[in-house]
Formats: structure tokens, C-alpha cells, sequence
């Protein structure tokens, strides 16, 4: 008993520690996908905010041109604006109505997008040169303050990019970056000035990501700093790419996470930068819990295994303790069935029936065994009976012979024939030495109705040779004789058919025209055919019938029974063809 439990309490340690094993692989495994998903989808959101600032930066780019287009409409009063202010030389302000043209023009070209702050004229050819405040309502004349004057002086690009500058008066607080185009060809020598408005860019860079608060997007273009999410505008504080980046990167002795990717012109860059320290932190913010989960999970795993294995030990006990009685031929003895544990109630039950079977199928062998002894002692005293019966019906026969009745005579040896086949020992008989006894059974259960009723057949002749099952039509044309055969008819009739399937398959149809059944009837008959039968079923001669062909042939054979062509009923035999001679050797060799 000791060791039993010894083994069962080691099987429980075994068991237990391969479950706490897989539960940390799992739960390990559970940990570092979750870590990969919340890393993936913090990158995703910061990549989704990056490609809406590249969407913006380029349609910043292309618009200028289009912006910039009133420059080339030769007959719009913006073109000969702006011929006369780049190619007329005048060193001297403009006059008002001139000013006036030009505010317009420049207004025309303001309102093709709506992200334009301001735009600024400036002609190699004149003294003065102008810009066009925000409020649109006035020039402001370009001074020597103005933040870009040695950019406009050294650059001679079709179209340059500046970063906005924080001394530009009226855009202290407001970031913007400026594009620059030189004026058309044959308008003289100057360039157009486009301030941009980079709010769009602030509200889409604004990204609230939990545990990420140190998010930095950025534009460079060369060694400017166009752009800057944090609004410091510290060139040392972020890194400007050579090449398109994503990866983790020393940057000022701290880790960064950074991607930057080329977009507008050759070196014009859109990047974010992320210390990495935050990233991890932030991926691994769900570990701690899958892990607390888990081992919160494995201690109530030990608590409920402990108990139920101190609960399941307790009640397999009592039904070992059940099973030693009943070896000790305490067949009476009964388990218990109020188990707590599932599956044990069902097993007591099962041991309790099994145990009750046992001992009733000892009483009955018992009791066979007497009656064994009883039929073997009445077959000693009934040797001679049948040959006592043969040579009365013969005595039977000679006597009606003689008195001129040979109807009498020949009914009286079909009945001793048939009383011969009752007693033959054998069990497979040819299909032949069948029909014969068929016939003779018909002649007698047919007598009383005179030619009221006849039989035919129809049976192929190679099917002659082989053997089948005895009595497997007896019971089908008794049958017919019990519930089909009426009397009000004189044309009644019960035809035999049989023919060859295939070379391991006949098929045997016996056919009358007889009362028939309705198909529920019919139905029902069927059911009750395919059921197995039961101890104490009654009237299962049909179903004994079916069974025995499947017994004997195996499951594919057997019996149907449908409705006759006139109103009667057909039954379908399904046999093997087996030789008798085969059967025979197969018996006596066992194989």
C-alpha cells in the first residue's frame, strides 16, 4: 500500500514539475510575443505618423511650382507685375499703386495654399525689395535684419529650402520653412520667397504613445533643421542622416532608436529618434503581469492538484479496499457510488454490475451444467424414438395406399421426408437438396387450399451447386401461409427467384400476391428485422432469420423485405456462394 502511494506521490512530482516547466516556457513565450506586438505597434504608430509628415513635405514641394505658376501666365496682369518689378531697375520705393499691384499679385499667388504664411520678391535689380505680411494687408520692405538676405545673395538654385528662423519678427513663435524660386527667364534677376506653415506637421507629429514621452520627429535638408517636434530647434540635440536609417544608434552617449527616410529632394530627410531604454520599457510593461498571471495561476495549480490528489487518494482507497473483498469471492459485496471525484461513481457502478453479472453467470453455469447432464441422460432414452416415428408413418402410408387414397399416402411421405430433414445434422446443404425441402413444406402447408395457391421458380442453374443455410426458405413460406394468403382469391401464387450478382454475391427473391402490408407497417417490420435480438423478444422469427445470414455470411449479407409488384410482399436473401464441398473441408481442416 506504501509503495503504491510512493509511486503514485512521484508520478504526481513528475507530472507537476513538467506542468510548471511548460507553464514558464509558455508563459516566457507569452511574454516576449507580447513584448514583440507592443514594440511593433508603438514602431507601426510612429512609421503611420512618418508617412503622413512625408505625404505633407511633398505636397509642400510640389505645390510650390504650382504656387508658382502666375509667374509664367504671360497674359495675366500678374505677369506684367512682376516683369516690371524684376526687370525695371529703380532704386527707389515703390510708389503706392505699384505697391498695391504687387500686394495683389502676391495674394493671388497666397491663396493657391492654404499653408502659406508669407511670400517675399527680391530683384538683384533694385535697393528695396519687399515681403507680404501674414494679415495680407501691407508690404514690408525687406531690410538689412531680414534673416535671409545672405542665403538670397549665395544661392542660385532653381529652388532652394530654408529653415525658419526665430528672428524673423513676425514668426517668432510660429514654426515655417521657406522654398525659393528664381523668377522665369526674361523677367530680369531676382527670386520669389514662399513661407510655409509647419502646424500640419506639430499636430501630426503629435503622437501619444504610453511610456513613450521623449518622441522626437524631425526635417533636415543638408545642415538645416527645418523641422523639430519639440519646438527646441536644437541641431545638436537630433542627428542629421547621410542615408536613408532604421536601427538602434549611438547618438551623444545614449541609445537611440532611429529611422530616417529620404523623401523630396537628395538630401532632404524625414526621421524620428527614441531612446531605446523607453522602448524596452514600454514593450515590457505586460511582462511583469504575465508573469505574476502565471505564477498566480501555478500556486493555485499546486493548491487544487494537492487537494484533489489527497481527495482522489482517499477514494481510490475505498474502491481498492471494495475490489481485495470481491477477489476474496465476496461476490455480494457492493461499492459505493456517492464519489465526489468525476468518473469514479461510474466505475463503482460498473464494478458493482460487473461483480453482479459474475455472480449470476456463476448460478447459470451451474444451473446449465445440471440441465447439461439432464439432455445428455433424455438423448439416451430418446435414441430410438425417430426411427419408432419413421416406421409409423411408413405403416401410415402402406395403409392409406392400399385403401385406394393416394393423396393421403403421398401427403403422409412429403410429412416423413420432411421430418428426415428436421433431424439431419447438417447445416449447410446444397441450394438443390433446399428448394427440394422447400417444395415438399409448401406441399403440405398448401394441401388443404387444393389449386387455390401454386409455386414457381425461377432459379439460374449454375446457383444449383452451391450451398446454403437449412430451413432459409421454411420460415418465409410459412409466413406467407399465416399473414399473406387470403382465401377469397383463387389465383395466389408464390414465385422463387434466383440469380447470380457478381462471383462471390446471389441474390434469392421470394415474391407473392398475397394481403402485402402498409408502408409504415412495412417500415416498422424493417426496423424490428434490423434490430439485434434481445433475450425475451417474441415473434423474432424473421429477425432470427436476417441474423443468421449475417452470422453466417458476414454483414453485407442478410434480408430486406419491400412491397410485391401485385400488392404482396418481396423478401431478398443476400448469400455467398460457398460450395458445400468447401464448407465441409473448411470445417474439418478449421481454416
Amino acid at each position: 500500500m506504501n509503495k503504491t502511494k510512493t509511486v503514485i506521490n512521484r508520478l504526481m512530482i513528475t507530472m507537476l514539475s513538467i506542468y510548471l516547466i511548460l507553464l514558464l516556457i509558455i508563459s516566457s513565450i507569452a511574454c516576449y510575443y507580447a513584448y514583440k506586438v507592443k514594440k511593433e505597434q508603438m514602431l507601426a504608430t510612429m512609421d503611420l505618423a512618418l508617412a503622413h509628415m512625408e505625404q505633407e513635405y511633398n505636397d509642400i514641394l510640389d505645390n510650390f511650382w504650382q504656387t508658382y505658376m502666375p509667374i509664367f501666365e504671360r497674359n495675366s496682369t500678374i505677369y506684367s507685375t512682376f516683369v516690371n518689378y524684376f526687370a525695371n531697375s529703380d532704386t527707389t520705393e515703390l510708389g503706392p499703386l505699384e505697391k498695391k499691384e504687387l500686394a495683389e499679385a502676391l495674394n493671388q499667388i497666397k491663396v493657391r495654399d492654404s499653408r502659406i504664411q508669407w511670400l517675399g520678391v527680391y530683384s538683384y535689380n533694385r535697393k528695396i525689395n519687399y515681403y507680404l505680411r501674414p494679415d495680407n494687408l501691407a508690404l514690408e520692405i525687406i531690410s538689412e535684419s531680414f534673416p535671409y538676405l545672405e542665403e538670397l545673395n549665395a544661392h542660385s538654385a532653381t529652388r532652394s529650402i530654408y529653415a525658419g528662423k526665430a528672428e524673423f519678427g513676425p514668426f517668432q513663435n510660429t514654426p515655417y520653412l521657406v522654398l525659393c524660386g528664381n523668377d522665369p527667364t526674361g523677367l530680369g534677376n531676382g527670386k520669389l520667397m514662399i513661407g510655409y506653415s509647419l502646424n500640419d506637421f506639430v499636430q501630426t507629429s503629435d503622437v501619444y504613445i504610453s511610456g513613450l514621452s521623449e518622441i522626437r520627429f524631425y526635417i533636415t535638408c543638408g545642415d538645416q533643421l527645418l523641422f523639430d517636434s519639440v519646438g527646441t530647434y536644437d541641431a545638436n540635440a537630433v542627428r542629421f542622416p547621410q542615408k536613408e536609417t532604421e536601427g538602434n544608434i549611438l547618438h551623444n552617449g545614449e541609445m537611440f532608436y532611429i529611422r530616417a527616410v529620404r523623401t523630396g529632394t537628395s538630401d532632404s530627410y524625414l526621421s524620428y529618434m527614441i531612446p531605446w531604454r523607453q522602448i524596452q520599457s514600454a514593450a515590457h510593461r505586460d511582462t511583469l503581469m504575465i508573469f505574476s498571471i502565471s505564477f498566480a495561476f501555478a500556486l493555485f495549480s499546486i493548491i487544487v492538484l494537492t487537494f484533489m490528489n489527497r481527495s482522489v487518494s482517499k477514494e481510490v482507497s475505498v474502491i481498492r479496499e471494495g475490489l481485495d473483498r470481491i477477489a476474496d469471492n465476496n461476490l455480494d459485496y457492493r461499492l459505493p457510488t456517492d464519489f465526489q471525484q468525476g468518473g469514479l461513481p461510474e466505475i463503482a457502478q460498473n464494478i458493482n454490475e460487473m461483480s453482479a453479472r459474475l455472480h449470476e453467470n456463476i448460478q447459470k453455469a451451474y444451473y446449465f451444467e445440471l440441465k447439461q447432464k439432464d439432455a445428455q441422460l433424455a438423448e439416451l432414452q430418446t435414441t430410438f424414438n425417430p426411427h419408432f416415428l419413421y416406421n409409423t408413418l411408413e405403416m401410415l402410408r402402406s395403409k392409406s395406399f392400399s385403401n385406394g387414397d393416394t393423396e393421403t399416402a403421398d401427403l403422409i411421405s412429403q410429412l416423413s421426408a420432411l421430418f428426415r430433414g428436421f433431424i439431419n445434422a447438417k447445416t449447410f446443404i446444397t441450394l438443390k437438396e433446399e428448394l427440394a425441402f422447400s417444395n415438399r413444406y409448401f406441399t403440405l402447408l398448401s394441401a388443404r387450399y387444393g389449386d387455390m395457391v401454386e409455386v414457381s421458380y425461377d432459379i439460374d442453374s449454375d446457383l444449383l451447386s452451391y450451398g446454403v443455410i437449412r430451413n432459409v426458405f421454411q420460415l418465409i413460406i410459412e409466413n406467407y401461409f399465416v399473414h399473406g394468403f387470403t382465401g377469397e382469391s383463387d389465383n395466389n401464387y408464390i414465385h422463387f427467384t434466383g440469380k447470380s450478382i457478381d462471383e462471390q454475391t446471389m441474390l434469392f427473391s421470394i415474391e407473392d400476391n398475397g394481403c402485402g402490408m402498409t408502408d409504415d407497417a412495412l417500415q416498422e417490420l424493417s426496423n424490428r428485422i434490423a434490430q439485434p435480438i434481445r433475450h425475451g423478444d417474441k415473434s423474432y422469427g424473421l429477425k432470427n432469420l436476417n441474423q443468421r445470414l449475417k452470422l453466417f455470411y458476414g454483414p453485407d449479407y442478410g434480408m430486406q423485405i419491400s412491397h410485391g409488384q401485385e400488392n404482396g410482399l418481396c423478401v431478398t436473401l443476400k448469400m455467398k456462394k460457398i460450395r458445400v464441398e468447401d464448407y465441409e473441408k473448411t470445417t474439418v481442416t478449421g481454416k
